[in-house]
């Protein structure tokens, strides 16, 4: 089913779109970001008031295009296990990445043995982008960036 669909453009909530479309460091980012745009280049069109709309919804709408170009090559990891791999660093907003990890079995030694320079002891996971998250993975699960 992968590589059928090469763009879509939907409508949704101005709140979800601002998640879906977050960048590193900011409060929306989290699993949903992450995921989407391991997926996906995602872009912002437009917002509508909800005068746009007749009966009015109590809900600004955002316009998204979504060009779905996957990451995972490019990131060197498998989707399957990358994707899980995401939901167990942002399991818990309130924690920070290695904490998440810790709770998802990986032991402090495994994690201090691979951490990645660029991403901070205390960093939670919505601050860290796809490109350090990635090469945390391969490094934990012993895949070798080709």
């Amino acid at each position: 089913m992968r590589g059928t669909v090469a763009r879509a453009v939907l409508m949704m909530q101005r709140e979800v779109a601002d998640r879906v479309a977050a960048a590193p460091g900011g409060r929306d980012y989290g699993v949903l970001s992450a995921t989407t745009q391991m997926n996906a280049r995602v872009e912002t069109l437009f917002t509508l008031p909800p005068a746009a709309f007749s009966p009015p919804p109590d809900v600004f709408s955002t316009v998204l295009r979504l060009e779905f170009a996957p990451r995972f090559e490019e990131l060197c990891v498998d989707a399957a296990g990358f994707d899980t791999f995401l939901k167990a660093s942002f399991a818990q907003k309130r924690k920070t990445l290695a904490n998440n990890l810790r709770s998802a079995a990986y032991s402090p030694q495994e994690l201090q043995a691979v951490w990645p320079a660029q991403i901070p002891p205390q960093a939670r996971a919505e601050t860290v982008a796809l490109e350090p998250m990635a090469q945390l993975y391969r490094a934990l699960t012993g895949i070798n960036k080709a």
